[in-house]
Formats: structure tokens, C-alpha cells, sequence
């Protein structure tokens, strides 16, 4: 058996590469017409770096799942399986190669394959069908080259304390370190590894993980002294910020999210009325859609600017001279054109979508709350002003009652100090308006389980003095360009104290605390997994940061940032997640 790791991909980092370079090079290995058969997980993998159509180039006939009844005999065809390592995989392959389907069977594992599983493979193996056995490192589900996921099946796991289910916990340990130890294997480096002091979660995936990379397999991980700083792998808590995914978002790709939902790179679109069938599904992919990579992190008003000359291109295609004033028009233009070109499926994506949004800031009233809701969390600390904004909002019965709650926490956040009898009131105000007892329970929740004194980042920037200096200078600087985007997620802090050597070892210890410290350097590689979720604003930040890196701009340059985590979080599923945790309590205690 060979290991494979991304030798060019890796080197810069970026991820959605590394994992087309290893399907690449799996398909091209097998020549001839092939069947891919992958799991669950590896369908993720794969769907989500990789169109239909660019699989099928690949000499594809077939693409499968091992878990799906079994069809017909194809012995002339190859099998290429893309599998994690699981004990369930081992027993369906075991089942496949008893009775087998296809001609021959190469077999491609994301992950360190024990050996006890190997023999189970081989004592099935009677027909010598098994032509070779790799393992490629792709045990994570790339979203982008900077952003990806190491998915879990109960995502409520990474925020529950581990002696409420032991089994279920251990197991969401068990596949984060296994995601994580396949991204330092494609990478191809050793990390340092640093975790979130008071986070009995990071602390124990930090754990698993050292364990693993440096004394179980330290052979495996040992990728020489390459004469760099060490990268870091930087392991958080969500619920240490729990206002980034709390708030409205008004950029394209983290709008999309928190207003309509995206999974996977893939937004669904069937509830939209009249939308085409073939348009049931839209994708959002930078790598297959240039105008999404180039209006991803753009606010809604550049947004607006740009699908309109989207929209005007695709009249000019058709000799129209209409001059389209609103999204309705725009939208019945596209959708009452003859044919449809690639082209013009792109528009009429982007216009269904960009209708979606409009349609729901109208009713819901989101420039409103929005405005609020970033006052909240960015301005200074005003009590009273800030009061008397949400109050205002939270008794205005005609709003949704999912951003009453999200103002009220957001306040509830801020204020958990000093504004008792206000947030109190907030609930009273809720209550009469004959929102449901668990609702306003979880909001008293969600502040136990994000509470200040538990919290090591600096959320609000008003800790010290130097951070509100900091903060007043910022909002200086940055003036009112746009005020419902004034938020910049905790995580940028935390980065750039890393670059500049200032993270503190008593809030972020390293795991290996055994290790002699070494002189402060900067280091070029910094992964940052969030247990618990990222977020697209995260996610842009990001990106934003190493657009400035790569030019050799300010605190960043020549550092490379990559962001994981479980899942990506908007404000209906991290709430959705604590209700579970809520829920759970009540069995635990």
C-alpha cells in the first residue's frame, strides 16, 4: 500500500486543488471506462470540488454509492472506490468483493488504513480482483481553497459537554482529529498545536490529535525541519464568539446563507415560485462560476449593480434595448428568453437569487434591525441608547420573531454585565407577544453557555483599555462606508496577535507543553478550526487577509490563512445546535 500526499497542491495551501489533484490522480491511474464508487462522505468530497461533467471527461460511466442496493454485473468495467477507512466501508467492501460487480477494484482510502482492516479486505479477496490499495489524504469536504469542513453527524456534539453522551462525544473527537490529521498529511507539515483555554472540547480534540501526530504515528507526520516557523493549528470554541453567527450578513455569499441556506457549495431553490426545474439547484462555486468569485464578498449594493449588468449583457446578446429599473423586470426578461446558453443560466441564477434576498430584506425589515444589531455589537457601550433601539424592535410585533430573539440575545450579550433589568424587560416584552416559553429559554441558555467569564476572546472590544482605544480608532478610520457592515469578526484579533507574537500561551496553550518554547517567529501557515462551526464573514475575513498577505500588506504579509471547522454556522443553525445542547441538559442533570 502507498500513501500519497499533495506535493503541489499542498505547498500552497490550497485546498480545493488538493483534493482535485488526488481524484485526478486516481481516475487517471485506472485508464479505461470506470465506475467511481464512493460513501456518503466521499460523495461530499467529491460533488462539491468536482461538476457532473468533469467527471464523466474522466472516463466515468458510472458514479455509485457502496451503500445503494446492488445493480447489475459490469465486469468490464473498473471500480475506482474513493472511501474513508471506516469499520462500515471495510464491511461493504468485504460484501462487494464476496459477490463481485466489476471487473477489477482500486482502491483509494482518505485516511490511515489499520491493518487489521487491510487483512479483513484481504481474506475476502479470493478472486485477486483488488489491483492496489492507496491511501490519499482527502478526508475533508474543501468548500473553498482557504475554507473547508470536517462535517459531523450530530453537529450539537461540538458544543455539549463530553460526560452528557460519551459515545457519541468520543466519536466526534474521534473524526475531527481523523479530518484534521488528513489535511496536515495532504499539507504535508507538522503542526504546533494551540487551543482555546476553558474549552473542554478543544482541549480534548488538541489531545487525540497530538497524540496522534506525534506519538502514535510520529513516523507518518515527520516531514523533516524545513527551516520555516512551524505552522500553527489553532483550535476554537464557537460559542467564544457567538455574535458573528448571531448577526445579519450583507455580502452575496454570507447573505445567501443566513437568508435562503447553503450546503455544500449548493443553495436550494424549490421554494421558489416559478423557478425552472433545472435551475431547482443553483450552485455557488468560484472555481466553475467567474461572476460569483468575483462578486462572492461584494455588499448588496455593489451586488445589485453587477447583476444588473449581468442582466444588460444578456440583452445586448439579444438585440434588446429594455432598460430593466427593477429585479421583477429583470427577472421576467431572463426567464422568457428563447434558449438558454451556459451564460444565461449564470444570469438567471443570479437574478432568482438576488430576488430572494431583496424579497426577504423587504419583509422581514432587515435595514432596520440590521443597523441595530451592528450599533450593538461594534459601537461603544451606550446602555440607554441602546435599549431604547432594540426595545423599539423587539415590541414591533410585525417583525419575525427569530430577529426579535436575535436582537434581544445580541443585546443580552453585550449587556450580560450591567443591563439585567433590560434584558429582563426584553423577555417580559417577548412573553406577552406570546413567544413560546423554550424559545425565550433558550435565549437565557445560549448566555449561560456563552457567558463572559467564560469567554477568552474579546468579542465587543471593551475589555481593556487599549482595545476600546482600538476600537474607536477603527470605527475612525473606516467612518460610515457602510454601516451594516461594520463588524469584523473576533477571529481577525485573534490572527493578527498571533502574527505579531502577542497571543497569549496563559488564553491559547500549546498542547505539547512539554516542548522547549522557541523564540517567537512569525509563522506562514495558520490553520484555524472552529469547533462548533465557521461562518462566511469568517470565511471572507480570511480570504481578505491573505489577499493582503500574498501582496505584503500590513500585520498578514506572507502568511497564509486556512479556516475549518464542523460545520458553517448562520443564525438559525447555530440556535439550532444550542436547542439541542438545551435539550440534552435536561436528560444530563
Amino acid at each position: 500500500m502507498t500513501t500519497a500526499g499533495s506535493s503541489n497542491a499542498g505547498q500552497a495551501a490550497d485546498l480545493v486543488e488538493v483534493v482535485r489533484y488526488y481524484v485526478d490522480k486516481m481516475l487517471r491511474e485506472v485508464p479505461g471506462m470506470k465506475v467511481l464508487l464512493l460513501d456518503a462522505e466521499t460523495t461530499r468530497v467529491v460533488s462539491t470540488v468536482f461538476s457532473q461533467s468533469e467527471i464523466l471527461e474522466q472516463e466515468v460511466y458510472l458514479v455509485e454509492r457502496l451503500d445503494a442496493d446492488k445493480g447489475d454485473q459490469l465486469f468490464h468495467l473498473k471500480a475506482v472506490c474513493f472511501l474513508r477507512p471506516t469499520r462500515e466501508n471495510i464491511a461493504r467492501m468485504r460484501r462487494e468483493l464476496r459477490d463481485p460487480r466489476f471487473g477489477e477494484y482500486h482502491l483509494f482510502f482518505t485516511n490511515r488504513v489499520e491493518d487489521m482492516r487491510l487483512q479483513d479486505l484481504a481474506e475476502m479477496d479470493v478472486r485477486e480482483q483488488v489491483q492496489q490499495v492507496q491511501e490519499y489524504f482527502g478526508d475533508f469536504v474543501a468548500l473553498e481553497p482557504h475554507h473547508f469542513l470536517v462535517p459531523l453527524p450530530r453537529p450539537h456534539l461540538a458544543m455539549q459537554p463530553f460526560s452528557w453522551d460519551f459515545g457519541n462525544s468520543s466519536d466526534a473527537i474521534a473524526r475531527m482529529t481523523e479530518g484534521v490529521a488528513s489535511l496536515m498529511l495532504s499539507l504535508r507539515r507538522r503542526f504546533l498545536i494551540r487551543y482555546q483555554r476553558g474549552s473542554e472540547i478543544c482541549e480534548r480534540f488538541s489531545q487525540s490529535l497530538h497524540h496522534l501526530t506525534a506519538i502514535e504515528e510520529r513516523e507518518l507526520f515527520d516531514f523533516g525541519n524545513r527551516g520555516e516557523p512551524a505552522p500553527v493549528l489553532l483550535i476554537l470554541d464557537r460559542r467564544d464568539d457567538p455574535v458573528t453567527p448571531l448577526l445579519s450578513q450583507w455580502t452575496y455569499q454570507a447573505m445567501v446563507h443566513e437568508l435562503v441556506g447553503i450546503a455544500l457549495n449548493r443553495v436550494d431553490l424549490r421554494h421558489v415560485p416559478g423557478v425552472k426545474p433545472e435551475f431547482a439547484e443553483a450552485v455557488l462555486s468560484a472555481r466553475q462560476d467567474p461572476f460569483f468569485r468575483a462578486n462572492m464578498y461584494s455588499n448588496f449594493g455593489d451586488l445589485g449593480m453587477a447583476v444588473k449588468e449581468l442582466v444588460d449583457t444578456a440583452g445586448r446578446e439579444h438585440r434588446s434595448a429594455r432598460e430593466f429599473q427593477t429585479l421583477d423586470q429583470m427577472a421576467s426578461f431572463i426567464e422568457n428568453l428563447p434558449d438558454y446558453s451556459h451564460q444565461q443560466g449564470v444570469t438567471y441564477k443570479h437574478v432568482t437569487l438576488m430576488s430572494e434576498l431583496s424579497h426577504a430584506v423587504e419583509r422581514r425589515g432587515l435595514m432596520a434591525v440590521s443597523g441595530v444589531e451592528q450599533d450593538v455589537a461594534c459601537q461603544s457601550p451606550s446602555l440607554a441608547a441602546h435599549y431604547e433601539a432594540v426595545a423599539g424592535l423587539v415590541g414591533n410585533a410585525g417583525l419575525p420573531e427569530a430577529d426579535r430573539l436575535r436582537l434581544a440575545l445580541l443585546f443580552a450579550l453585550r449587556y450580560e454585565r450591567d443591563g439585567a433589568p433590560q434584558v429582563a424587560a426584553l423577555l417580559h416584552t417577548l412573553g406577552d407577544q406570546g413567544v413560546e416559553p423554550h424559545r425565550l429559554a433558550l435565549l437565557r441558555f445560549v448566555l449561560k453557555q456563552c457567558r463572559a467569564d467564560a469567554r477568552v476572546a474579546d468579542i465587543f472590544s471593551d475589555r481593556t483599555m487599549s482595545s476600546r482605544f482600538a476600537s474607536l480608532a477603527k470605527q475612525h478610520l473606516k467612518g460610515v462606508e457602510n454601516v451594516y457592515t461594520q463588524h469584523t469578526p473576533a477571529l481577525v484579533g485573534l490572527l493578527e496577535r498571533l502574527a505579531r507574537s502577542k497571543l497569549p500561551e496563559m488564553d491559547y496553550p500549546r498542547v505539547d507543553r512539554n516542548s522547549s518554547p522557541q523564540a517567537p517567529r512569525v509563522p506562514r501557515l495558520v490553520v484555524v478550526f472552529v469547533v462548533g462551526g465557521t461562518t462566511y464573514e469568517e470565511a471572507r475575513a480570511v480570504a481578505e487577509l491573505n489577499a493582503a498577505g500574498e501582496k505584503g500588506e500590513g500585520w498578514s504579509a506572507g502568511m497564509r490563512v486556512v479556516l475549518g471547522g464542523t460545520s458553517v454556522q448562520n443564525s438559525t443553525s447555530f440556535l439550532k445546535d444550542l436547542q439541542e445542547v438545551m435539550v440534552n441538559e435536561r436528560y444530563a442533570s
